[in-house]
């Protein structure tokens, strides 16, 4: 079994007080910080994104789609060159409450997040978006920004 050294768990609990830290703002400009240069976002309902102006163009559509969405962090582990952060989204999407259990798995290098991958089920917001007309105009147009930013499109997140 791998053994923990002090200075990557240090690392860790940096990038996850960091990370939590830019969640409470709800401001894409928050992450910028966090990011690598060549940092590669992996998310279960949109094309993967490479770099930070991509990964701030998809910070900036979620958080028009759920403006106060927020991350919850119930608790995280590292090893192995990885950080796992575990906890629940939650915000307002077409005028009533939204909530699922996400897992974010992070890869640090230098001291910023080089890829995060999203572990979630995407038929809680599918769903949830079937049954709230209201919230058609803003997904759709969420989905207009990426495909004209040329993010966005039928790979289900996978490229």
């Amino acid at each position: 079994m791998p053994q923990l050294d002090e200075r990557t768990d240090g690392e860790a609990a940096d990038i996850v007080a960091r990370f939590t830290e830019a969640w409470s703002t709800m401001d894409p400009d928050a992450f910028t910080p966090l990011l690598h240069p060549d940092v590669r976002l992996v998310h279960p309902m949109e094309a993967n994104t490479r770099g930070i102006d991509e990964a701030h163009q998809f910070m900036r559509r979620i958080m028009t789609l759920i403006p106060d969405l927020r991350f919850e962090v119930h608790g995280w582990a590292s090893g192995s060159g990885q950080v796992l952060i575990w906890g629940r989204l939650h915000g307002t999407l077409g005028g009533g409450p939204i909530e699922w259990p996400l897992v974010d798995r992070i890869t640090p290098k230098d001291g910023l997040i080089a890829e995060r991958v999203a572990y979630f089920d995407p038929l809680v917001i599918v769903t949830t978006l079937l049954r709230r007309p209201r919230a058609w105009p803003s997904y759709l147009a969420m989905r207009w920004r990426g495909l004209r930013g040329g993010r966005a499109g039928s790979s289900g997140g996978r490229t």
